[in-house]
C-alpha cells in the first residue's frame, strides 16, 4: 500500500475536474486571556489510593511497578546447543523464542537452573 494520503490517492484515481483539497489539521488557536491557565501535562499519573464505588469495588487501581523475574524453560547449555541445530528441529525454535524473550527484557531474564544427577 502506497505512503501517500488518501486525498491524493482519490486525485490520482480520479484525475478528472473535481479535485479534493489536502486539509492540514492544526493545532487550536487560543485566546490570549486564557492561554496563561492552560498547561501542558506529560507525565503518568499514580493514585494514592485505588477509587472505588459505592459498594466498595475498586474500579481504577494505581498501577503496580513490575519487574518481573523471568525463568526460562531451558538450561544455559541446552539454549547453547539450541542454537547450533537446524531450523527443522523444535529445540532450535525453543532456543529463538528464548533469545527473543532475553532480547526483549534483558537482566530480568535467568536460565533454569542444571539439575545436579548422582549416579
Amino acid at each position: 500500500m502506497s505512503d501517500l494520503p488518501e486525498k491524493e490517492i482519490l486525485n490520482q484515481l480520479f484525475k478528472e475536474d473535481k479535485k479534493y483539497p489536502k486539509v492540514e489539521e492544526e493545532e487550536p488557536e487560543v485566546d490570549k486571556e486564557i492561554e496563561p491557565l492552560i498547561q501542558k501535562v506529560e507525565k503518568e499519573i499514580y493514585l494514592s489510593q485505588p477509587i472505588t464505588d459505592g459498594w466498595g469495588q475498586p474500579l481504577v487501581s494505581s498501577p503496580a511497578p513490575q519487574n518481573p523475574k523471568i525463568t526460562l524453560p531451558v538450561t544455559k547449555s541446552a539454549y547453547a546447543f539450541g542454537l547450533t541445530q537446524g531450523v527443522t528441529d523444535s529445540i532450535r525454535w525453543l532456543a529463538e523464542w528464548c533469545r527473543r524473550i532475553i532480547k526483549m527484557f534483558g537482566q530480568q531474564v535467568f536460565f533454569r537452573e542444571e539439575k545436579k544427577t548422582v549416579l
